[in-house]
């Protein structure tokens, strides 16, 4: 038994050595640049900034080209069609209009019966359209598109911790099940000097061979323990892989150093619930947005003022090709639009953006509440894991105590191996119970710097 600890023990440390370490903060940076849902926030957020860039630009004029071919023998579009290239003459017109009345007059038969021939016409026009006034819609859209792209940066920073928390979350995991191998190891190698012992005394008579079935029975027990503690940290680096977008990762691969080691932040509930209020980013987001109802309300109410614009247009037409410029000219104007009536529709619409405000007003102080409510929940079990951790730690001086008596007075002939054996498997769990409520005293501030706002880039887990 002795030679297969010695292999494995051997194979673990080959392993260790070829595993790449990996700190918190490397997993934590290796996670933003992986995260697909992180990804997927960067995206969102690139669209909204497209978006606000796009509203400024109705401010500008809107400039547009436009090529149009016309062929027909309707006389009116003809003749319109041939004065606009400049060709129509008194001659001409007669194609179209009967005008055969004035030969009389003339004393000459100058003009024809009308045939009303097809005629071709390629029209070119540069127009533009800008707006000066849309009662107040305009710089009023602009502003929400912006202040929307702000509450998405925001959606992006929460996103971003959120990403922090699992990771840490899952890190500390790794450390509890490394540590659970320490223990076992620790565990087999006091065992096996149980054994030692019994195997002496019973070899010079002051022990019974019973005793010696008993530690060599528990022993192989610890051993499947080492071996179940091992597979648990496989699996808690796979969770970690996960969380890191690295799930392609042999988890043999990696190791993750560091202790479990609790430090306590001396800062009351008033302090976390204030800072929450002033930091978290969905609630910062939250409350951009509720000020954007706002702004809509007065958006939705620029739909009963008048609006004012100006218009105009360049335009060339050809008979025989495009661009062409047998006749031009122009036109510019200004001009105003005012839906006067509409069956209360605008109205409504700007009550109902009314009504949503105030919705939204009633959710943000909803939400305040419960993030005062989840900071104070954290902090409660925060202080509960930290009364754990403390009573862990005095049991833990107990029972290395117990079992070094225990140990003593087996020598002594003055205990059995069952009670050396129930004590050490006491103290083994005492042990677990220790790295266990260190673990939750870990995860337990995890969880109010997340509930606070304060899982931010760089000082997610506060581990080097």
């Amino acid at each position: 038994m002795r030679k297969v600890l010695i292999v494995a023990l051997f194979f673990l440390t080959a392993v260790s050595l070829n595993a790449k370490e990996l700190t918190l903060k490397e997993a934590i940076d290796i996670a933003l640049k992986n995260s697909y849902q992180l990804k997927a926030e960067k995206k969102k957020l690139k669209s909204k900034e497209f978006e606000y860039k796009a509203s400024k630009g109705i401010r500008f004029p809107t400039v547009s080209l436009s090529e149009a071919f016309m062929r027909t023998n309707i006389p009116g579009w003809a003749m319109m069609s041939e004065l606009n290239q400049h060709r129509l003459t008194m001659t001409s017109s007669s194609k179209y209009v009967d005008m055969t009345s004035f030969n009389g007059l003339l004393g000459a038969p100058l003009f024809s019966p009308p045939t009303y021939p097809e005629w071709n016409n390629w029209q070119t026009k540069i127009e533009f359209q800008v707006p000066i006034w849309a009662g107040g819609k305009i710089g009023t859209g602009i502003k929400m598109r912006e202040k929307e792209y702000e509450a998405s940066k925001f959606d992006l920073e929460k996103t971003k911790q959120k990403v922090i928390y699992d990771v840490t979350k899952a890190y500390y995991g790794a450390l509890l099940a490394k540590e659970a191998i320490k223990i076992a190891q620790q565990a087999y190698r006091s065992v096996k000097k149980h054994y030692e012992t019994a195997q002496t005394m019973y070899n010079n008579g002051l022990a019974i061979y019973a005793d010696v079935l008993r530690a060599k029975v528990y022993l192989s027990k610890v051993k499947s323990k080492i071996t179940e503690a091992q597979n648990q940290y496989l699996i808690a680096k796979k969770g970690l892989l996960l969380a890191m977008g690295k799930d392609d990762i042999d988890p043999s691969q990696i190791d993750v150093i560091g202790n479990l080691e609790f430090t306590p932040v001396k800062k009351d509930i008033k302090y976390w619930q204030e800072i929450a209020l002033s930091e978290r980013p969905d609630l910062i987001a939250l409350r951009t947005r509720v000020e954007n109802a706002k702004r809509y309300a007065k958006f939705k109410r620029g739909d009963m003022l008048p609006s004012i614009g100006a218009f105009g247009y360049y335009q060339m037409d050809d008979r025989y090709s495009p661009f062409g410029t047998d006749g031009t000219g122009f036109m510019v104007g200004i001009a105003l639009n005012w839906k006067l009536f509409d069956g209360f529709q605008s109205f409504n619409n700007y009550r109902a953006a009314k009504e949503n405000y105030r919705r939204y007003l009633h959710l943000k102080k909803g939400f305040e509440e419960y993030i005062k409510f989840s900071v104070y929940k954290a902090y409660k079990e925060l202080q509960t894991a930290i009364d754990r951790l403390n009573t862990a730690k005095e049991n833990l001086k107990y029972a290395e105590e117990v079992l070094r008596i225990t140990e003593k007075r087996y020598r002594n002939q003055m205990a059995s191996m069952i009670d050396l054996l129930d004590t050490q498997t006491m103290y083994d769990q005492i042990a677990f119970e220790k790295a266990k409520a260190t673990y939750d005293a870990e995860i337990s501030l995890l969880e109010l710097k997340y509930q606070s706002g304060q899982l931010k880039e760089n000082n997610g887990g506060d581990r080097q």
